[in-house]
């Protein structure tokens, strides 16, 4: 009995073994596939970061990468509001849909992390209220650049930010 044992623990064992390569060959093919798959950038993204035919300078880049955010918290917030709606509203049929989009993106992660680290911000019912809406608007611009984000999200971001901005005057 002892014996019939020891061979299936044995055979647990190379089991075992077996399985444990299998997950890593699984998760090395996952990960070759995502590296493979984020290495080609919308040409939305091309666009954001190229002139024709000129090199962009570094203040430039830096400018496109801060997505236009002064440090200004205020101004930031209102500017952040304006071109967010615009993209929201923006009709499905335009021609720069996609671009307007990845500006969104770029506009919505670099308000959330120039505020997000800044104690005295962060605690602002403002910034709280505007990083509920642009959590929202962002799962739908960073699924998928085909969604259209609907009328009842829509809706309630842009009742969100009608909140941030009456925080915003009055100082809260």
């Amino acid at each position: 009995m002892k014996a019939k044992y020891k061979a299936l623990f044995k055979s647990l064992q190379v089991l075992k073994g077996y399985l444990q390569g299998l997950s890593l060959s699984a998760i090395t093919f996952g990960l070759a596939a995502l590296l493979v798959l984020g290495s080609f950038t919308p040409s939305a993204n091309a666009a954001l970061f190229a002139k024709k035919g000129e090199a962009l300078s570094t203040k430039e880049i830096q400018t496109l990468v801060n997505a236009g955010l002064t440090g200004n918290y205020i101004a930031d917030t209102n500017d952040t509001i304006q071109n967010l709606r615009e993209a929201i509203n923006l009709p499905e049929n335009a021609e720069n849909r996609a671009a307007v989009k990845t500006s969104a993106r770029y506009k919505i992660n670099a308000y959330i992390s120039r505020y997000r680290a800044d104690r005295e911000k962060s605690g602002l019912y403002s910034y709280t209220t505007m990083s509920t809406a642009l959590n929202s608007l962002a799962a739908y611009y960073n699924g998928s650049a085909k969604r259209a984000v609907p009328v009842k999200v829509r809706d309630r971001i842009l009742q969100e930010f009608d909140r941030a901005e009456t925080a915003l005057s009055q100082g809260r």
